[in-house]
């Protein structure tokens, strides 16, 4: 898939187009959605309307990644995904150690998807794990934000 016109693209529908590549890169497709919403606040649409958007999209895009490692196995995530054993490995690691709390992570390429998977599979509390991945999830959109926008800009958003 040719990245350029799938920017080009999204970037067309506004709002909309920037839920569906935050939902698209939130899911277990390796995309960004933080070039997009640059594009998109450089076009002029509402910053925070648009981390608000991206926040929403990438957190349902999440969701259906903690819901394909409920229905499967550890073995079966890593195969279906290609998530290397290493990957798999750090994930338990850090899902032993902070539980549901690593949710937080889920904006982390890569590891947050199968941080996101083990959640999943190992059955971790459903409504905890969405509540703290969103949280994570507002907090990097709107660091992307800020830094596109700089301090001063936070007081634009609204």
């Amino acid at each position: 898939m040719d990245l350029d016109f799938l920017v080009e693209f999204l970037s067309a529908y506004g709002y909309w187009g920037m839920g569906v590549m935050a939902f698209l890169s939130g899911s277990v497709l390796p995309l960004t959605s933080e070039v997009l919403l640059v594009i998109l606040m450089g076009m002029g649409l509402n910053t925070f309307g648009l981390v608000v958007v991206s926040t929403i999209g990438n957190t349902i895009g999440g969701v259906t990644c903690y819901y394909t490692g409920r229905l499967v196995t550890k073995e079966k995530v890593a195969r279906i995904f290609k998530v290397s054993d290493r990957r798999m490995h750090q994930a338990d690691r850090i899902i032993q150690r902070y539980g549901f709390w690593a949710s937080f992570l889920s904006f982390v390429p890569l590891i947050g998807t199968a941080i996101l998977l083990t959640l999943g599979v190992m059955r971790v509390d459903t409504v905890k794990v969405t509540l703290v991945m969103m949280v994570g999830k507002f907090l990097r959109y709107l660091l992307v934000a800020l830094s596109y926008v700089g301090f001063t800009g936070l007081f634009s958003f609204f």
